[in-house]
């Protein structure tokens, strides 16, 4: 998804390879025109000690003690690999005590003593005010060339809007967390803050991508508040397509087409007299606020 910044401020844009550990990078922005305004540094995450935290025991697939935790902070994603067994891949860190590490969910391969270890993947950037945000446009972009630990360099894209008002989330952790306690009560006790974090994250992510579809940026809507039942609609369809949450009772090829329906509907409504300010010029004009039309349709 594009990442939003505001207008003429010092933004920082962050990208995590998806493939291996960078060893090294370097980044270029571009704006819309194609036009290279800045090189900025880029900053690898570090972690541990030399760059690395080693796996010293393992409690469960999920959780597992670290010799040296030093820059690892819950809510990154680092590369998590077992060379002997020759896997590698990214993981979400859902929480962090101590030495203690405990991640989103469980990695592809299997963890063990000593062979496995963290690495930082985390790449970031400091974008200019007066030379990168200094215009409103869409489409803007920072392009990553990343030297991998394995010696192959890749190239990354990021997607950059400058906006005047960011777009929040429809979908905050504290209610993805409300409505598994109430709805799935048994399922919620084994959940911790990363998993509320990023089933909020990809139901806000829906309701951003159906906006966009209709040509309605979300950074251009007037009064974002109107779209918190749409992200608890959101909710329930992330819910169930990624953790397989289906009420009882339901079919659950059904329940996930009536869920489309609602969340749709929903954004509709919520975008109804809504203020969508489509030239980015911060008055309301003609056409910019419109009611919705609903239309009856009878089957002979």
């Amino acid at each position: 998804m594009a990442l939003e910044v505001t207008e003429n401020t010092a933004a920082q844009v962050v990208d995590y390879p998806d493939t291996a550990a960078p060893a090294s990078a370097t980044a270029t922005f571009y704006n819309a025109q194609g036009v290279a305004t800045s090189t900025p540094a880029v900053t690898v995450d570090a972690i541990g000690t030399g760059g690395a935290a080693v796996v010293q025991s393992v409690q469960s697939q999920t959780q597992f003690h670290v010799v040296n935790a030093t820059g690892i902070t819950a809510g990154r994603r680092y590369w998590l690999a077992n060379d002997d067994a020759g896997w590698g891949a990214a993981v979400l860190v859902s929480e962090v005590d101590g030495v203690v590490i405990t991640l989103e969910s469980p990695p592809p391969g299997v963890l063990t003593n000593a062979d496995s270890k963290l690495v930082g993947l985390r790449l970031s950037v400091t974008l200019s005010a007066t030379t990168d945000t200094a215009d409103r446009g869409l489409n803007n972009r920072v392009e990553w060339a990343v030297t991998g630990t394995d010696g192959v360099v890749r190239h990354y894209r990021t997607i950059v809007d400058v906006v005047k008002t960011p777009w929040p989330d429809s979908v905050t952790p504290q209610a993805a967390a409300r409505f598994l306690a109430m709805s799935f009560p048994g399922y919620a006790t084994g959940l911790d803050a990363g998993h509320y974090a990023e089933l909020a994250r990809r139901s806000s992510q829906r309701v951003r991508n159906i906006l966009r579809s209709d040509g309605n940026y979300p950074h251009m809507v007037g009064d974002r508040s109107v779209f918190e039942a749409a992200g608890l609609a959101a909710l329930r369809l992330e819910c169930a397509t990624a953790d397989a949450l289906i009420p009882a009772g339901f079919d659950p090829s059904q329940y996930l087409i009536d869920q489309e329906h609602v969340l749709r509907r929903l954004i509709a409504e919520a975008v109804a007299n809504n203020w969508i300010d489509r030239n980015d010029d911060g008055e309301v004009e003609a056409g910019e606020v419109a009611p919705m039309f609903t239309m009856r349709v009878v089957r002979r």
